[in-house]
């Protein structure tokens, strides 16, 4: 066990048996070294980039002299500058032309540009990033100031601002930034403050990494984007403006994004992947498919062995937020709503360590030789706390029937706002018989009353008032509200089953694929919600 972690165990001693057990995990998730101390994490990404300013200084001398003033600051001001997202895409864009002899988007006099800039601040012993200081006084998420600040369009046009827009340009494909308001500004707070509440100590480790929060409106790309972050646009989160009406929801995607960022600058520091020898290498291979998403032309649901980290990454910590949130919430009422109480709802805990576990066992399955030492003993560490938080995991070889049923029902209400043609009604009708045959069958298997049985089949009746995009949505309500009653733990029958016939489990599975297969091609990609990428 490193020092600090002895040191912070043994200060812990004294006080342990009156803390709940959620908030002990609380602050081994902000403190244990490597994977949760910020201020190592942070230390360590100083280093690294002062490290690809001397790999520069050699063809671009201001890289040295930036490095130089790196030494000589103060650590708060070294902290703001090195996770500066413009200070960090410069220095990224300048290796890959000086070092790899890779051509990049942003000319290297424009790098220098931003290396100018804040080796002038840095000279005048000015705090903060130069981004920052390009909107005089800008907003943060709370008094903390460790927590981030809140973009405006009003910032001025000059070479980090110029950089920052050029990098959100080429990664999220031109999309638009907003200007918040005083009503977002307020909301955003709310979200901040409530996460606070719950989790004091992760919170503040992951608001730590995110420097700067970034409002996107509801219009083109963004539309399909609850939340994001990206690997190359470090330091920096994005949240959809027209989601921000819940405090629980807004506390979720502000922790889930700020996560990602502390992930990635462990990334920049730790061998996670094996072949991730430098921050420049290219991602891997797709390993883990996500089967609660929908299959989709472009395969997104299946997700390289970084994306899969990342995502295990969050689940788990989603995980404790939301045992958190069952446990305070009644005293949190009054103030914040409840987490389900306007659109669009917080996760909730099923989800949360459901998801934990089947990316937890798939990374293990399938990532496992992709991962270098830093991001095994991560996984290791991760599902120590996974099983700690939730003592009863699925069983091996589990079908995760929640997680199947999940997109079941997200398919059929996505249809269910669509106006099809009547070739393509008749083709759920003909889904609808080929599913309750295989769902009576089941039922019938796991000795289901006669009342489940008919109900079934009433629900397979088309009324002569409803479409069938209609008649999809609630015959697919019926089945899943059925199947989960007849489920011990949500994750799977497990009923009996006669010689040579398919597991229960397995055969509601391929009842949910090959509905998959026929029904996604009738919904349009391009005008899916933001349900959709809401979460990982």
């Amino acid at each position: 066990m490193p020092a600090k972690n002895r040191a912070v165990a043994g200060r812990r001693v004294a006080t342990v048996q009156n803390q709940h057990p959620l908030d002990l995990v609380d602050a081994l998730l902000a403190q244990y070294q490597p994977f949760g101390d910020s201020d190592y994490i942070h230390t360590q990404l100083q280093l690294r980039y002062q490290g690809r300013l001397a790999r520069l200084a050699s063809s671009l001398p201001l890289a040295g002299e930036l490095s130089r003033a790196l030494d000589r600051a103060a650590p708060y001001t070294r902290y703001r500058v090195v996770g500066d997202p413009a200070v960090r895409y410069a220095v990224q864009q300048a290796l890959a032309q000086v070092v790899n002899q890779t051509p990049d988007s942003l000319p290297l006099a424009e790098c220098e540009d931003v290396f100018r800039e804040t080796i002038r601040r840095l000279k005048e012993g000015k705090r903060g990033g130069p981004l920052e200081a390009g909107l005089g006084n800008p907003r943060r998420l709370g008094r903390d100031p460790s927590w981030g600040w809140i973009w405006s369009e009003e910032h001025s046009n000059d070479a980090c601002g110029r950089t920052f827009r050029r990098e959100v340009h080429d990664y999220f494909q031109g999309e638009p930034l907003c200007t918040p308001g005083a009503v977002d500004l307020a909301k955003l707070a709310k979200g901040a403050e409530l996460l606070g509440i719950l989790l004091p100590s992760s919170a503040r480790s992951a608001f730590s990494h995110a420097h700067v929060v970034v409002l996107v409106p509801h219009v083109g790309r963004w539309m399909r984007k609850a939340s994001a972050s990206e690997f190359w646009v470090g330091g920096a989160i994005f949240l959809n403006r027209e989601m921000l009406d819940n405090p629980w929801w807004v506390a979720e995607h502000l922790f889930h994004e700020s996560l990602h960022q502390k992930l990635y600058d462990f990334r920049h520091t730790h061998s996670l992947l094996a072949q991730d020898l430098s921050p420049e290498s290219s991602a891997t291979q797709a390993a883990v498919r996500s089967i609660w998403n929908l299959e989709t032309a472009d395969r997104a649901n299946y997700w390289d062995t970084f994306r899969a980290v990342a995502a295990f990454h969050v689940y788990v910590h989603l995980a404790l937020l939301c045992l958190q949130s069952e446990r305070r919430g009644a005293d949190l009422t009054k103030r914040f709503g409840t987490p389900t109480g306007s659109f669009p709802a917080m996760v909730n805990r099923r989800e949360a360590i459901e998801r934990a576990h089947y990316l937890g066992r798939a990374i293990q399955e399938s990532c496992w030789q992709e991962l270098g030492p830093a991001g095994q003993l991560l996984i290791d560490w991760l599902i120590s706390i996974l099983n700690a938080l939730d003592p009863s995991p699925p069983p091996p070889k589990s079908v995760y029937l929640h997680l199947l049923l999940h997109r079941y029902l997200v398919e059929a209400t996505l249809l269910a706002d669509r106006k099809l043609s009547p070739e393509h009604a008749a083709q759920l009708l003909k889904i609808v018989d080929d599913e309750v045959e295989t769902v009576r069958g089941v039922l019938g298997a796991v000795h289901a009353e006669e009342p489940d049985l008919n109900r079934l089949g009433e629900a397979a009746t088309r009324r002569a008032d409803e479409g069938a995009e209609a008649a999809l949505l609630r015959f697919r309500g019926l089945v899943a509200k059925t199947l989960l009653r007849h489920s011990p733990d949500g994750y799977g029958l497990r009923g009996p089953t006669t010689a040579g016939s398919m597991a229960l489990d397995t055969r509601i599975q391929a009842m949910v694929e090959r509905s998959s297969l026929q029904v996604t091609p009738l919904l349009d990609a391009r005008a899916l919600p933001a349900l959709l990428d809401a979460r990982a």
